[in-house]
């Protein structure tokens, strides 16, 4: 009986993990035509983990999303370096949702930007520069990553989704690391660990 429960127990917070996630995520984007390029709910600056999931080429960039191509042109991008593999996207989130297009992990991903020399391969968790949409009339920052915090598929892995439990939606990316070099939980509707910028965002 107390295995029952306590499964009823998951699954219900699992539930209401996802629906609050996916509920603040639709009140934003109904309020604000953010791209997912900028968009990104810890202080602009800061430090955040993603895993990539996709990996964009440059033709479907220039064409098919060429309001996020001009955002990062208005940011400072240059045109030659927006090439294969410069922008991917990358889920901050896992796993599973009541279907898998409302899923937390698809309706909060976050496309990056990847500078050049930085070889981010499927799998890969990045660290990311969080950015910010436009404000008093500049072009807004884009999520570039930084580095490479582990490869996928690194035998000795050093990070996993938190809490580990595969019932749970919802679940965020955790480093053994974090705690030593400074990374705080931010907690609220969303969840995730992060490492704050040290002083007054001015960018």
């Amino acid at each position: 009986m107390n295995r029952i429960f306590m499964r009823i127990v998951s699954v219900n917070f699992s539930f209401l993990s996802m629906f609050m996630v996916l509920f603040s995520s639709l009140l934003m984007s109904g309020c604000s035509s953010t791209l997912k390029i900028h968009s990104d709910f810890i202080p602009a600056g800061s430090l955040r983990l993603a895993q990539v999931v996709a990996i964009g080429k440059r033709a479907d960039i220039v064409t098919q999303f060429k309001e996020t191509y001009d955002a990062m042109i208005a940011s400072g991008i240059k045109d030659s370096d927006i090439v294969d593999g410069s922008v991917v996207v990358a889920r901050i989130y896992c796993c599973g949702g009541i279907t898998a297009k409302s899923s937390t992990e698809r309706v909060n991903d976050l496309w990056l930007y990847v500078p050049q020399g930085l070889d981010v391969a499927l799998g890969d968790i990045v660290e990311v520069k969080s950015g910010r949409s436009p404000k008093d009339g500049d072009a807004g920052v884009s999520n570039t990553v930084t580095r490479i915090a582990e490869k996928h598929g690194t035998a000795d892995s050093k990070c996993w989704w938190d809490p580990k439990n595969d019932r749970l939606w919802a679940r965020i990316l955790y480093c053994s690391w974090m705690p030593d070099e400074g990374w705080v939980k931010y907690e609220g509707f969303y969840q995730t660990w992060y490492k704050p910028v040290p002083g007054p965002d001015n960018r």
